[in-house]
């Protein structure tokens, strides 16, 4: 079976961020930076931010909520708002609120760096600025980062938001996929390693991305168990059932990893994981070798 070691993928939505890696991180976020689901990039502008915009009197009301409520369904709003909302001393909130929308219309990399200075940089004022608040930012700024294809930087701030809060569940797995981008699973194993040993109901995807980096090490065994671990807490997870077939595949059991690959069709056909597992597939099926 030939080797396969596409990285997992199953799309950050959590915060905030849907990046090209799709890795599915389930990140916990307070209500006010909750990003609404069913985000389309490039959605209708309106004609103008006062149309989307609540007011008083004629008189946007400025506020964070609004602004977020904005980004799912009209970025180009979203960011006009926040444009404005600046200009007239929104500060932190403002800004952040432009970062995601800018994320929502394409542009990660001007977004990445907003959410990173957000993070990091004084002055640190208002409730956005509280150390829980900025791991958040620092999580959406990791995604962002890798959205722009920016491993290193995306490292760099998931160690920063470490330090903020030791041990998080949310930073040490953002951190973990920009590690298999750089091609270094030993890191993975090693941080999701400790993370797992240290608190062992964890989500799905620290399981499978633990699974990933030990397959991409040749410790099949040891990916089988934890592959195992995901499918039992979500047995319809695109991503979990990616892995399992991959490793599967990689073990010989050439059926079961195609039974795997096709519930992924079934389950998800519009994903990255599917697009992942046609290829699967693809390649499976022209291997002479696979029975």
């Amino acid at each position: 079976m030939k080797d396969m070691t596409h990285p997992v993928v199953s799309l950050v939505r959590g915060s905030a961020l849907c990046v090209p890696l799709c890795f599915g991180l389930s990140t916990v976020a307070p209500a006010v930076y909750a990003q609404p689901q069913g985000v389309t990039r490039g959605g209708a502008h309106a004609a103008s931010v006062g149309a989307t915009t609540p007011k008083t009197d004629g008189v946007p009301e400025w506020s964070d909520q609004n602004c977020l409520d904005m980004v799912g369904d009209d970025p180009f709003g979203a960011r006009d708002y926040a444009q404005d909302w600046i200009k007239r001393d929104g500060g932190r909130s403002a800004r952040h609120c432009l970062a995601l929308a800018l994320v929502e219309l394409g542009d990660e990399q001007e977004a990445a760096q907003e959410l990173d200075d957000l993070a990091r940089k004084e002055p640190f004022v208002g409730q956005e600025s509280a150390p829980s608040q900025r791991v958040v930012i620092a999580i959406e700024a990791a995604r962002a980062w890798l959205a722009a294809n920016q491993p290193t930087n995306a490292i760099s701030i998931a160690e920063y938001g470490l330090t903020l809060k030791p041990g998080s569940e949310g930073l040490t797995l953002v951190k973990a996929r920009a590690q298999l981008e750089l091609n270094d699973p030993d890191g993975v194993i090693r941080d999701v390693g400790a993370l797992v040993a240290h608190s062992p109901d964890v989500g799905t995807d620290a399981y499978v991305l633990l699974a990933s980096a030990e397959r991409r090490r040749g410790k099949l065994q040891q990916a089988a168990v934890h592959i195992a671990k995901a499918i039992d807490r979500a047995p319809e997870s695109p991503s979990a059932l990616l892995e399992r077939g991959i490793i599967r595949g990689q073990a010989g059991d050439a059926v079961g990893a195609r039974q795997d690959w096709q519930k992924v069709l079934d389950l998800a056909p519009d994903t990255h994981e599917a697009d992942m597992a046609r290829q699967d597939l693809a390649v499976q099926a022209a291997d002479p070798d696979v029975p």
